[in-house]
């Protein structure tokens, strides 16, 4: 009866031999391909982070972690592409004094502005010109 319980499952037995011939055929100390690593975490949630990692003979720590991490989705963050064109105006056609403008145009092309005084507008003009080209 102890020996069924001890038993190794046939799957996590199976995984055991890929990862025995994953360190046969590496060189050095490469590491593990990500695919091993998803089904090691995904045996750990079935039979437990301690009983696969020593049959996989995994650093306990380590597998934990990957298993805990399978559970919890990642946050996807969304490619957002950059703007066309920003435009701001301001209220009434005032006089900057003392402004930086650094411009990128989609093709590559880079503007940077030192200004002493401009009006908003003129300002406007002269950024939508050069990202037109």
């Amino acid at each position: 009866m102890a020996s069924e319980a001890n038993a190794i499952p046939d799957d996590l037995e199976q995984l055991g031999r890929r990862f025995e011939e994953f360190r046969a055929g590496r060189s050095g100390r490469s590491r593990f391909p990500e695919t091993l690593w998803t089904a090691a975490g995904e045996m750990a949630k079935r039979y437990g982070v301690n009983r696969t990692a020593q049959v996989l003979r995994l650093e306990y720590g380590g597998l934990r972690k990957r298993a805990e991490n399978q559970v919890r989705p990642k946050a996807k963050t969304q490619k957002t592409e950059p703007a066309g064109f920003l435009e701001f105006l301001a209220p009434g056609a005032k006089p900057v004094t003392n402004c930086s403008v650094e411009v990128e145009s989609v093709r590559g092309g880079k503007l940077r502005l030192e200004l002493k005084s401009i009006a908003t507008t003129e300002l406007v003009d002269l950024i939508r010109a050069f990202v037109s080209q």
